[in-house]
């Protein structure tokens, strides 16, 4: 049986293997590629829309219980990226 969770982004569900997991390390979001980071998760899709809608609507800081202290430099970073055939992010 699959694991569900939901995008932060577009807020469907969807199975873990088609989404980016992220934790929260000292006041700083760290995308979690081997989903082996300790701490709580949380999920977005492996697009640039639901990447950008997420950071907009500042869930980030919600979903992983760190309110608006959290630092989403990595996440800015890939939203912005031009060339999302070279990251993780294109699914």
């Amino acid at each position: 049986m699959a694991v569900i969770r939901r995008c932060l982004g577009c807020q469907s569900t969807d199975s873990v293997e088609n989404l980016l997991r992220c934790v929260a390390l000292t006041h700083q979001v760290v995308v979690d590629e081997k989903v082996k980071l300790p701490g709580r998760g949380a999920y977005v899709h492996h697009n640039q829309e639901c990447l950008t809608l997420s950071l907009q609507r500042k869930a980030w800081g919600r979903a992983l219980k760190m309110g608006p202290t959290l630092d989403c430099n990595v996440l800015e970073n890939l939203s912005r990226s031009t060339d999302l055939a070279k990251t993780r992010l294109n699914g």
